[in-house]
């Protein structure tokens, strides 16, 4: 779980204050693209110089971790918010000095720093051998321009959270399909007001329901071409889910961190809620529940009837780069292979690894976890595999930017979701034609 970057991206007063930053520096990042930094990495290498490692507050367990098993490597971690991560870097571009070693951080960060204005990432390709490459699961997500920036910390794959107690006292089947879940939270508004099955109270209903129905915000066709085509179907039918759910009251107005969510939580009224895979731990237990009675099932993730295939989205899930700045790469390569592939830090940790082996030493802490009604890990590792593999990480933030063109309106001036993807269309394209991106629209 990532909260610090969680609830910095989720408010309603950040998406406004950060619309025309988002779009200038996009801008001038474009126009300045070819004058990056050169793309070697560094020659003045030291084995005993220190590294310098960027962290959250929930990281630094691992950062100790590794002291411990090697006491003899020098390490000066620092929690810091990741969101400026790329306009710290072109500051220290632009000085020549101050870059971490390493940096934990979304792999939509780590896009943002890899184009040549930023030119931040070492290339972890000859760093890190094949064998260990082969078990990150979702391993497409940290590989830009065919070179792997970073190594995944962990997934965060989406899956349905419901409360196993309240859909038995209820009657409820849990829903396995998009038009299920639509149809349930009817009957849901109709037969018990005041509890609510999903949010849309954030930016981040973009990778719930967006990414959960195919729809192509960006998908990645190569050769930096992104399909951008909101009017598609797969967009609009959920635009259009939503738009009937939301008058009705079983979607929470407030965002997943929100006191107006925990107080959901607290009355017991959540009753379902399409989430990411580290919401059991990380708000489920102890923000959400006040004990723990084997009430949190875990359902597959949704799909439409009409798709051959499930396709889930991801909230989070984050990733360890390495600078080509760095004075010693060998630590810091180690460092990072270490923090993610280490069972002994990332197999007790409350996300679900993405390296594949770890992952089966987590699943063992869930099977005796007592908030659970039973474990959920056989549905976590099947909606690791459904992650839909076209949308892909890209170099400017779609995530802030639905915030301010879909979220904020609909929930301020009462506008339908179907009535601003058009101007979500039209700012992503910009962003994406100022990264450089070649957009086409089938």
């Amino acid at each position: 779980m990532h909260l610090f970057f969680l609830r910095a991206r989720s408010r309603h007063a950040f998406y406004t204050s950060v619309l025309m930053l988002v779009v200038s520096c996009s801008f001038w990042l474009a126009a300045c693209g070819g004058s990056g930094p050169a793309s070697s990495v560094s020659s003045n290498q030291d084995p005993n110089a220190p590294i310098t490692v960027w962290v959250d507050a929930d990281r630094m367990a691992g950062v100790k971790l590794y002291e411990q098993a090697h006491p003899q490597a020098k390490i000066n971690a620092v929690v810091v918010d990741r969101n400026q991560f790329p306009s710290k870097v072109l500051l220290e571009n632009n000085i020549q000095s101050g870059w971490p070693d390493v940096v934990f951080a979304e792999p939509d960060l780590v896009a943002q720093v890899s184009d040549t204005a930023h030119n931040f990432p070492l290339d972890l390709t000859p760093y890190v051998s094949s064998s260990i490459l082969a078990n990150f699961a979702g391993e497409f997500a940290c590989e830009f321009n065919s070179k792997v920036y970073c190594l995944r910390n962990d997934l965060a794959q989406n899956v349905l959270w419901y409360n196993a107690p309240l859909m038995q006292q209820f009657g409820y089947s849990v829903p396995t399909t998009w038009e299920a879940y639509e149809a349930l939270g009817l009957r849901v508004a109709r037969e018990h007001p005041g509890y609510i099955i999903g949010e849309f109270g954030d930016a981040f209903a973009l990778d719930t329901y967006f990414w959960g129905s195919h729809c192509p915000v960006h998908q990645d066709k190569g050769n930096a071409k992104l399909l951008i085509n909101l009017p598609d179907a797969n967009c609009t039918r959920m635009a259009n889910l939503l738009d009937t759910l939301l008058p009705t009251g079983v979607l929470s107005r407030s965002g997943f961190f929100d006191a107006g969510m925990t107080k959901y939580g607290k009355e017991n009224k959540i009753l379902m809620l399409p989430g990411a895979s580290w919401m059991g731990d990380g708000l489920f237990k102890g923000t959400f529940y006040k004990t723990a009675d084997h009430q949190l099932g875990a359902a597959a993730p949704l799909k439409w009837q009409a798709d051959s295939r499930t396709y889930t989205g991801a909230i989070g899930g984050a990733a360890w780069t390495v600078s080509r700045h760095s004075k010693n790469i060998n630590l810091a390569v180690d460092f990072v292979k270490w923090v993610t592939t280490s069972p002994k830090y990332l197999g007790h940790a409350a996300s679900y690894p993405a390296y594949k082996p770890t992952a089966d030493v987590w699943k063992a802490s869930l099977a005796s976890d007592p908030i659970y009604a039973s474990n959920p890990y056989p549905v976590l590792q099947q909606a690791a595999l459904e992650l839909d593999p076209q949308w892909n990480y890209v170099r400017f933030d779609d995530r802030t930017v639905f915030g301010i063109t879909v979220v904020t309106p609909v929930l301020t001036s009462g506008g339908t979701v179907a009535s601003k993807l058009a101007a979500y269309q039209q700012a992503i394209v910009q962003l994406a034609q100022s990264q450089g991106y070649e957009v086409v629209s089938s």
